[in-house]
């Protein structure tokens, strides 16, 4: 079989990083352009700063390359109404892999809005159980205790037991994955405001309950008590198998079965793709567990339930829920021929930096069906969230909308038809970099500009700002790019 180029293996890696989640990749895209780059120097723009909104308003995702330095950038929008009432919203495009100071820095723009609403594709359960009726309280409450049950399931797994008490169990889940953090306190609460209990007996035997409307034990209808106990499967004899003689295959299969967590750890795509470029992983860099953080998104049953009324089949889906077919298999072996080759990094920092180029000649990546489910129809559940939250009487007066960049640009239209909102500045984040020169080149760069400064300043000191504010970026960025290879030392 002939093996793909180092090319087609970086477009076939965007594919994972801009738009989806841990359970849908989004784009890829075509070759490189410094464009990014020249672009910033003429607007004054400066990555990681604020910055006179020339370009496309819809641009989330940019390479720039310059001074032997490649980078690839998402952007982060504020929209505000010209008169300055209403919601400040902010659109937070991100890439699922970067690198753990670029993922510091979006946490810090995070941290400037009152809520975040962030991407996550979860069990129905996780997103609440609020409802317009008694009866869809009721049947959010019973999927929210599933969901915490599925949880209990897991902890049972890791540990041998079962939890003795929420507390504990919150703890654990949070402890794997702080995006859990939110779905599980919204799944303690049940449909009329009331809380979920947890009753534990013995080392196995546990139970969720709810009360009801009426939060008082027994009750019909809406007052009915839901109990949902531990789940017990039956046990299936199967015939004993017919071994090898060699008198260590058994505690070879033991072995086999107790790496089970570990051999899924190592199958994650997105960590393989992480490891081979050198970068860290967006869930392992980010703290979710924060006050104001709700999770905004399809339920993976809603997505599969779509699908299947429409008669539709989602080949991006389908690849990434069979972790030991043949796709993930080949990405996998391919990835293992370019780990930590600075010419493939180069060759994924071009790839997605010029996603939107692409699009713009009719070019997507995505099938008509991937680009409706995983793109508008999960973005479509995002405004719904973002008018709820807008709704509320205690209406927060700034929302971060947190994404996969290439979901932003769909929101847009819909900031500025719905609520008036208008585009009025951005910040661009370094995602992940390609750093070739030495110390004591940049250093060397650095005395040229210096130098450029002070002549520009002798020769016309009234008039040369627009020329002394370009030198000082480039210093700045110069010196910082410094600044971080003396830390890796």
């Amino acid at each position: 079989m002939r093996s793909p180029s180092r090319h087609a293996l970086a477009s076939i890696a965007t594919a994972a990083l801009l738009g989806a989640s841990a359970n849908a990749l989004a784009q890829s895209s075509v070759d490189a352009t410094s464009a990014g780059e020249k672009a910033g120097e003429n607007a004054g723009e400066k990555a990681g700063g604020a910055m006179a909104d020339s370009e496309p308003v819809s641009s989330f995702i940019r390479s720039r390359q310059t001074d032997g330095f490649m980078a690839f950038e998402t952007a982060t929008r504020v929209y505000r109404r010209p008169d300055g009432t209403g919601p400040v919203v902010a659109l937070v495009g991100v890439v699922h892999i970067g690198d753990k100071r670029y993922y510091d820095e979006i946490v810090r723009i995070l941290e400037q809005s009152e809520v975040v609403l962030y991407e996550s594709v979860l069990p129905r359960g996780a997103f609440g159980t609020r409802g317009a009726t008694d009866l869809e309280r009721q049947r959010k409450t019973q999927d929210a205790m599933i969901f915490l049950r599925g949880l209990a399931q897991g902890f049972e797994r890791a540990n041998g037991r079962a939890p003795r008490s929420l507390a504990e169990l919150r703890a654990f889940t949070v402890s794997r994955d702080t995006r859990l953090a939110r779905p599980f306190d919204l799944a303690c609460v049940d449909g009329w405001g009331g809380r979920v209990g947890f009753a534990a007996a013995g080392e196995r035997a546990y139970a969720f309950v709810s009360l009801g409307s009426d939060a008082a034990r027994g009750g019909a209808d809406a007052a009915l008590d839901l109990v949902l106990p531990r789940l017990v499967l039956p046990r299936i004899v199967l015939p004993r198998p017919v071994l090898p003689r060699r008198g260590d295959a058994t505690a070879a299969n033991a072995d086999s079965v107790k790496s089970t967590a570990a051999k899924d750890e190592q199958r994650d795509l997105y960590k393989e793709f992480a490891d081979a470029l050198g970068v860290a992983l967006q869930v392992r860099s980010i703290d979710y567990d924060r006050a104001g953080w709700e999770p905004a998104d399809l339920p993976m049953e809603e997505l599969l339930d779509r699908l299947w009324k429409r008669g539709e089949r989602s080949v991006t889906l389908e690849m990434l829920s069979q972790r030991d077919g043949i796709a993930q298999g080949m990405l996998r072996f391919f990835l293992s021929l370019v780990s930590q080759s600075r010419d493939f990094k180069k060759m994924v920092i071009t790839a997605l930096g010029t996603r939107d180029a692409r699009e713009a000649q009719g070019g997507g990546a995505l099938s008509d069906v991937d680009e409706r489910i995983i793109i508008h129809e999960r973005n479509d559940a995002v405004i719904d969230e973002l008018a709820h939250v807008l709704g509320r009487a205690d209406a927060p007066s700034s929302v971060a909308i947190f994404y996969g960049a290439a979901h932003m640009g769909d929101f847009e239209p819909t900031l500025r038809e719905r609520w008036g909102l208008e585009p009025a500045e951005a910040t661009w984040s370094v995602a992940m970099s390609v750093e070739e020169w030495s110390a004591e080149r940049i250093d060397a760069r650095i005395k040229m500009f210096e130098g450029l400064r002070e002549k520009t300043l002798a020769h016309d000191p009234a008039g040369a700002y627009p020329a002394c504010a370009r030198y000082e970026w480039r210093i700045e960025e110069l010196q910082s790019r410094a600044a971080s290879i003396a830390a890796s030392r």
